[in-house]
């Protein structure tokens, strides 16, 4: 904790003070400059002005994203060292996932700190899923912006990545995103079909459209050179779209 931070706390108001703890027991950081995270927390429904970037928390995503990125990145480095560049693209790529981030975010309760729109967080169909893996990427921003890339650094690996990503799990994960969505489909008594949906021709060959359908309803669907990568690519958007936790179904 920055001797500054706590400074900055003890001057507060009380609304502020909240919102603050509710922020050090997420981070482990106390806010200097607390108007960045709460428009960390922003979503661009609750802007009342007319440029919604400059006040809603787009512009922190933006940069949280590229910090989150750069730490990854050296992170998996350093984690698995001889391994070559595609496999730590990989496992950079499964790491800093939606579908990851996203559970992440749900699992620190970002979803309660969310500034929304009252007819949208009322709405049902809301992606509040979606939407506080968003704003996960936006607080990283903000506290890369108050703290330092140091501390950006720290939270990240201390309280993203080591509490709530499985790495030896997520090693393991190659291309059986189909397996898990057809045991997902199972527990649920869902029934889930692979489809080819056409096959497209372009000028460096022919692209296979497979679409996933639960229940006769088409889903998603995704492109790709062989059959065999366009299913495990349209699983792998199925359960992003369905928001399913993977780290919770075996491997095959």
């Amino acid at each position: 904790m920055s001797r500054k931070g706590l400074i900055s706390f003890l001057f507060h108001q009380k609304e502020d003070k909240l919102f603050a703890k509710s922020l050090r027991a997420i981070t482990g950081l106390y806010p200097v400059n607390i108007k960045l995270y709460h428009q960390a927390f922003m979503h661009n429904s609750a802007v009342v002005h007319k440029n919604t970037e400059r006040y809603s928390n787009e512009r922190l995503e933006f940069l949280g994203d590229a910090v989150i990125d750069l730490v990854v990145a050296e992170f998996v480095f350093k984690k698995f060292p001889g391994k070559g560049e595609g496999y730590l693209t990989e496992m950079r790529s499964k790491i800093v996932s939606r579908e990851q981030l996203s559970t992440i975010a749900r699992k620190l309760d970002i979803e309660k700190l969310l500034t929304l729109n009252e007819s949208l967080r009322k709405t049902k169909n809301t992606n509040l899923f979606g939407i506080a893996g968003n704003a996960l990427e936006a607080l990283t921003g903000a506290i890369y912006l108050d703290h330092g890339f140091k501390m950006a650094q720290k939270f990240i690996i201390n309280k993203l990545i080591r509490p709530y990503i499985d790495l030896d799990n997520l090693d393991s994960i190659h291309e059986n995103y189909k397996s898990i969505l057809i045991q997902w489909g199972q527990r649920q008594k869902k029934v889930v079909d692979f489809r080819l949906i056409e096959e497209v021709m372009e000028r460096n060959g022919r692209l296979f459209k497979i679409g996933v359908y639960i229940d006769d309803q088409l889903v998603v669907d995704a492109l790709h050179q062989t059959k065999k990568k366009a299913e495990q690519s349209v699983a792998e958007k199925a359960l992003t779209h369905l928001q399913v936790n993977i780290s919770e179904y075996k491997l095959s």
